[in-house]
């Protein structure tokens, strides 16, 4: 995942309020089941099985990362996330996502 400071500034991610216990990137990679940009929105599915993990991990970064839109969705056994914010934004969070 692609945390430096350019990319912290990208997204206004304030990383201290961040719950130091919530699920992080490598605990919710297992569960990534697809990816796909649409416009300024990333769209990640995710394998049900890891739905508490997925929580954690959209719950802490809807207070750090404040400024992008988070929707999630249940879809067909899998959990649909959406993550909102300007075309430089879906950038960066759509290198989160890519298999490590």
């Amino acid at each position: 995942m692609d945390l430096d400071d350019k990319a912290l500034k990208i997204l206004v991610c304030d990383l201290g309020v961040r719950p130091a216990n919530a699920a992080g990137i490598t605990e919710v990679i297992p569960f990534v089941r697809s990816k796909k940009v649409q416009g300024n929105t990333v769209i990640i599915d995710f394998d049900e099985a890891g739905k508490g993990v997925v929580q954690s991990f959209i719950d802490a970064e809807r207070l750090c990362c404040s400024e992008l839109t988070w929707s999630v969705t249940a879809v067909k056994g899998r959990i649909r996330l959406r993550i909102a914010g300007t075309s430089e934004q879906a950038v960066v969070v759509s290198r989160w996502f890519e298999k490590i």
